[in-house]
Formats: C-alpha cells, sequence, structure tokens
C-alpha cells in the first residue's frame, strides 16, 4: 500500500499526540476540514504545508512525497501537549532550526 500524503499528515499528528481540532486551530481550519486532509479528500495548500513543516520541523519532501525519514525531536519545553499553543511549537522549531543551520555554517 501507497503511503499517501493524508496518512503522512495523519502519522505527524498522531505521532506529537496532537488532536485534529488542536492543528485545526492552528491552520484556521475547522475539524472536519483536517480530517479530509488525513483522509485524502481535500487537497493540502502550500501555505498549509509551510505551517504544517514548521509545527512538525519536517522539510516539505517529506510530507508532499514521503522522502526522507523523520524522526520527532524531543524538547525539554514540552511539558504537556493538550495544553500547549501550537503557534508557539512552530515558532520555536522555527528558532532551532534556525540555530541548527548556524551552527552547521560555523562548523560547530
Amino acid at each position: 500500500m501507497v503511503e499517501t500524503i493524508g496518512d503522512r499528515i495523519k502519522k505527524l499528528r498522531k505521532m506529537h499526540n496532537f488532536t485534529q481540532k488542536q492543528v485545526a486551530n492552528y491552520l484556521g481550519f475547522k475539524q472536519t476540514q483536517i480530517a479530509k486532509l488525513e483522509n485524502n479528500d481535500r487537497k493540502l495548500k502550500s501555505s498549509s504545508l509551510n505551517k504544517l513543516c514548521e509545527l512538525y520541523n519536517c522539510p516539505k519532501e517529506y510530507i508532499i512525497k514521503g522522502i526522507g525519514k523523520y524522526s520527532k525531536e524531543e524538547f525539554k519545553f514540552r511539558s504537556s501537549s493538550k495544553d500547549l499553543d501550537l503557534n508557539t511549537l512552530a515558532n520555536m522549531n522555527r528558532i532551532i532550526r534556525n540555530l541548527k543551520e548556524l551552527n552547521e555554517l560555523n562548523g560547530d
């Protein structure tokens, strides 16, 4: 069975212990729209793809084509995914990714 974009979106959400409602709120959707994305009944727009990549700290190619492997990074600031503001998490992921890139540039 071929893994679809919807399958990967659902897998990422479950890996991070987020509800469809949490992800829907983060994207500005209704919960039913997330269910449709996960069931491949709705197309993923590039703006939503970008936000999901920031939230899960993964490359676009992983969500779109399943290219590469993805592993969830554990951060100490994640106390409870139920109370976590996903916009804050996405911003933290962006900062961490930028710091990693700067370290690579500096040869650290």
